[in-house]
């Protein structure tokens, strides 16, 4: 069976995160939409990924096994990324010739014929408009989501969802060297971690899942649900509750309801709460962010040149690749600070900034995009990786479009 798996014209509400990568790369729970779709569809399946054209090489190098913006369309069924798919759904579609599926009223997939599938590519296909075809359209019950602070909210969701995927749970026990652990049957612990003494890891309220690789200092306290990517190092003295931490990161203090897409450190004091990170971030010690209002409104974000009222009260900071704070800075809530972007303030800065920005003491300066390559490259190779040509022209792109 054909898949297209696609951005849709919004892919860039997801911004800033969404300007470095296609919205089905972002992290939701244990894997990103993309690796999750991976464990519900058949493994005999046959994947082509549709993205951005400004993301079309970065894609090919991400994912060198798939097809990218394919120029030969078959019959196949077309599924939106950026949904919280559930496995009977997609059966379902299976079933089904030449139909349209929506769900939140957003057309979220659809099964087309080679020529309705060349017809929508034709038209620009699903990263320009909806399909417009005149096809029997059915509701499911998978979830789009549309920001990013609305998949910070289905954390519990997707934990309890994926935690399925997770089939070796090695024993553990309160052992002589302190280690306190709650619900010991809703943690899984890969092999080769470091759990040092006097940590707590408490899985009443959810689970608890460490890859492999993963040192946990003394004195931690591990809430679930929760989750921690392979080579992640947590730091001494810290409280981690209710997040999602991807791959090799460093991270202490406390960090409450938050998703750090991998590769960045917050490895200080400090609050980070309802956060949304990329990658190569760096936060400086003492950083903060607020989450909740004084007067206990709603909170509302720039995204995209628009502001939306995200209908919450618990909004915190969204931080896109390879920006830095400096040591003692404090963000308002909801603040949005785009990629490539160094904060180094006496006062909260502004709760929006554009890319490529050094904010220094109430001004705005823009950085030099070989100034930022250079860094990146700096930055990148202390973890033995290389700044790929891709993402050398996808900045260059964006420094361009600022």
């Amino acid at each position: 069976m054909k898949y297209y798996i696609y951005e849709n014209k919004w892919a860039e509400d997801f911004e800033p995160l969404s300007l470095t990568r296609p919205a089905f790369d972002l992290r939701c729970g244990p894997f990103t939409f993309l690796e999750r779709l991976f464990k519900l569809i058949p493994d005999s399946a046959d994947v082509s990924l549709i993205v951005r054209e400004n993301l079309v090489n970065l894609a090919r190098e991400m994912y060198p096994d798939l097809e990218v913006n394919p120029d030969d369309i078959k019959h196949g069924i077309w599924l939106l990324g950026n949904v919280f798919w559930r496995e009977d759904d997609l059966k379902q579609i299976t079933k089904t010739s030449s139909e349209i599926f929506q769900s939140e009223d957003m057309q979220i997939g659809a099964n087309l014929s080679q020529q309705e599938g060349n017809d929508w590519m034709n038209a620009g296909g699903p990263v320009s408009a909806d399909l417009q075809l005149d096809l029997a359209t059915t509701k499911l019950d998978s979830l789009p989501v549309n920001y990013l602070w609305e998949i910070l909210q289905k954390i519990p969701w997707t934990m309890a969802e994926d935690t399925r995927h997770f089939l070796k749970r090695n024993e553990i026990v309160n052992s002589n060297q302190n280690l306190q652990v709650i619900n010991p049957s809703n943690i899984w612990i890969e092999e080769s971690n470091k759990i040092n003494p006097a940590v707590v890891i408490d899985a009443s309220k959810g689970s608890v899942i460490i890859e492999k690789n993963v040192e946990i200092g003394s004195f931690s306290y591990l809430k679930g649900p929760l989750f921690i990517g392979k080579g992640t190092i947590i730091c001494p003295h810290s409280q981690i509750k209710e997040s999602v931490l991807g791959p090799v990161c460093r991270v202490g203090g406390e960090v409450a309801g938050t998703i750090i897409q991998g590769w960045s450190n917050k490895a200080h004091d400090g609050y980070l709460g309802d956060a949304f990170l990329g990658e190569w971030i760096n936060l400086g010690a003492g950083t903060n962010n607020s989450n909740l209002k004084n007067n206990y409104t709603s909170v509302k974000v720039r995204v995209n040149g628009k502001v939306i009222d995200t209908g919450s009260l618990f909004i915190g900071s969204f931080i896109g690749d390879h920006s830095k704070t400096a040591i003692g800075t404090q963000l308002n809530t909801g603040t949005s600070i785009g990629i490539g972007c160094n904060i180094v303030s006496k006062e909260f800065p502004p709760r929006f900034i554009q890319p490529f920005t050094w904010f220094m003491n109430g001004k705005h300066v823009s950085t030099k995009i070989e100034t930022f390559i250079k860094t990146g490259e700096t930055v990148k190779s202390r973890r033995g990786l290389s700044f790929s040509a891709a993402e050398r022209e996808l900045y260059r792109s964006l420094f361009v479009q600022k």
